[in-house]
C-alpha cells in the first residue's frame, strides 16, 4: 500500500527549477559519457524489430538521446523527431537520419526538414520522452506545455506504444510528483545506471 503522499500539483514549479538546476551541474564531459551508457541500455533493453521509435533532439541539457538514434538508424531501423504542428496538439513525428535535412523548428528546436523526401510523417511505436523529474511510478515533470501528455494519451488511445523516458540518474525524485489526471505515467525510464520499469 502506498502510504507517502504525493506533493501537491502547485508545487510543480518549484520541483521543475530543484531537478533543473541539479541536471544543469552536470559537466559536459560527464553529460556525454553518460549519453554513451544511456545509449548502450536503450539499444540493448528493447526490442526494436519492425518498430518506429522516435526521440528528441536534447535542449536546455536533456540527456542526449542521438548516439542511441544513430546507431539504430545506421541498424536500418525507421528513427523519427518529433514536430510541434501546433500548440494544443499532439506532437507529429518526422522520419529521420543523419543525412535529413534540417529545419529550425517551434522554440527553436531543429526538426527533420518537411521537404527533405525522407522526412515523412510517421507513427512511433517506442517513444523516447525527455523529461525533468520522474517518480517511482513512472510519473514525469516536463516543462509544463503538455506536449508529451497529449502526445501519450493520442498514441495510446489509437495503439499500442512503449513509452521510454530518459533521464540522468540525479532527475529520480524520491518523493511523489505531482500527478493530475492529464498526466501520463511513462512505461520505463533509463538513466546511465538502471532501466527502470513501472
Amino acid at each position: 500500500m502506498e502510504a507517502q503522499q504525493q506533493m501537491p500539483a502547485s508545487d510543480k514549479k518549484s520541483i521543475r527549477d530543484e531537478f533543473l538546476e541539479e541536471r544543469r551541474k552536470i559537466s559536459p564531459v560527464v553529460e556525454q559519457h553518460y549519453a554513451a551508457e544511456i545509449a548502450s541500455k536503450v539499444i540493448n533493453n528493447f526490442d526494436f524489430k519492425n518498430k518506429v521509435v522516435a526521440g528528441y533532439w536534447p535542449v536546455h541539457g536533456e540527456a542526449d538521446i542521438r548516439p542511441a538514434l544513430m546507431h539504430l538508424s545506421s541498424a536500418g531501423h525507421i528513427c523519427a523527431l518529433p514536430v510541434i504542428a501546433r500548440e494544443d496538439a499532439p506532437l507529429i513525428f518526422r522520419r529521420w537520419t543523419s543525412t535529413v535535412k534540417m529545419a529550425q523548428g517551434a522554440h527553436g528546436i531543429p526538426v527533420p526538414d518537411k521537404n527533405d523526401p525522407v522526412a515523412e510523417v510517421v507513427d512511433p511505436d517506442i517513444l523516447l520522452v525527455p523529461l525533468v523529474a520522474y517518480d517511482r511510478r513512472g510519473m514525469r515533470i516536463g516543462y509544463g506545455a503538455g506536449y508529451y501528455d497529449r502526445t501519450i494519451a493520442d498514441l495510446r488511445a489509437r495503439k499500442t506504444v512503449q513509452t521510454v523516458g530518459i533521464a540522468f540518474s540525479v532527475q529520480k525524485s524520491m518523493e511523489l510528483l505531482p500527478a493530475e489526471p492529464h498526466d501520463m505515467p511513462l512505461d520505463y525510464v533509463v538513466t546511465e545506471r538502471m532501466v527502470d520499469r513501472f
